[in-house]
């Protein structure tokens, strides 16, 4: 599946955003600990985003999905948010991934 320009805006803008809420937990609640580094991946049909050696969130590339990790290589059942919804999906992250549901 190849990424549209629209999805990689709205993930640029998801991926940013993530990164900010996480950096400002940080800051606040732990001044002295090291930054863990971001990267993601692109596979067939998830974006795997890491944060240091563990999996933070996946997304969807056919919908915009915000998925929780069940595991380092597949994704939890149900979406958490949307990378295409007015918050880009950020309303649903907290500093250790998306939310857990209720």
């Amino acid at each position: 599946m190849a990424i549209t320009p629209e999805f990689q805006d709205k993930f640029d803008s998801f991926y940013d955003g993530m990164i900010k809420i996480e950096r400002d937990y940080m800051k606040k609640h732990f001044p002295n600990n090291p930054l863990d580094e971001f990267s993601y991946k692109i596979g067939r049909r998830y974006i795997k985003i890491i944060r240091g050696t563990s999996v933070h969130a996946f997304i969807d590339i056919m919908s915009g999905d915000v998925l929780k990790p069940a595991s380092w290589n597949a994704p939890a059942k149900y979406a958490r948010g949307n990378i295409f919804n007015k918050n880009n999906g950020l309303n649903y992250m907290t500093p250790y991934g998306p939310v857990y549901l209720k």
